[in-house]
């Protein structure tokens, strides 16, 4: 029986939502719209509980995987494991930061959620560059893969001599 893969589909979307708020955040930050802090704020709680279900399967899909992995594989995954649980407690405080921010109006702290929401966007685009490299170059989950050795053979070695 194949196992289910949840990490993959989870990850894209605790990537996409901290950006989506990032840019309520940007419009509030422009308009002045109370409105657009409330969008903000919930996107950011629906992140922080994407982000947990994102680092949870990615602890469990990792694990499987970890031993197949070449040494600079295992490093590399063990820094996206490190990198993605820093960024899932970054995201949880910055939105219990954004709910009192709203809650109270408080210029200050929204502020400090914008310049957190650009910090948090950015580590997440480099996350991505560490899981990508995980599984497009060391071949995490990806079937029959090889490190590409083989490709270094004589090709005559492959040639069917009697045909």
């Amino acid at each position: 029986m194949e196992t289910t893969l949840l990490h993959p589909p989870l990850v894209h979307f605790a990537i996409v939502l901290p950006f989506v708020a990032l840019v309520f955040q940007l419009a509030f930050s422009v308009s002045n719209t109370y409105a657009h802090s409330q969008w903000s704020a919930r996107i950011l709680l629906l992140a922080a509980l994407v982000m947990v279900g994102a680092w949870y399967t990615g602890g469990k899909e990792g694990a499987d995987v970890y031993p197949l992995l070449s040494d600079l594989g295992q490093e590399t995954l063990k820094s996206h494991k490190a990198l993605g649980l820093y960024i899932m407690i970054g995201t949880i405080v910055i939105a219990i930061i954004k709910y009192v921010a709203c809650k109270s109006r408080n210029v200050i702290l929204e502020t400090i959620v914008f310049i957190s929401l650009l910090t948090l966007t950015s580590a997440l685009a480099y996350q991505g560059l560490l899981g990508g490299d995980v599984v497009y170059k060391h071949g995490a989950n990806v079937q029959d893969h090889s490190d590409g050795l083989d490709c270094l053979q004589d090709p005559s070695d492959f040639i069917d001599e009697e045909s």
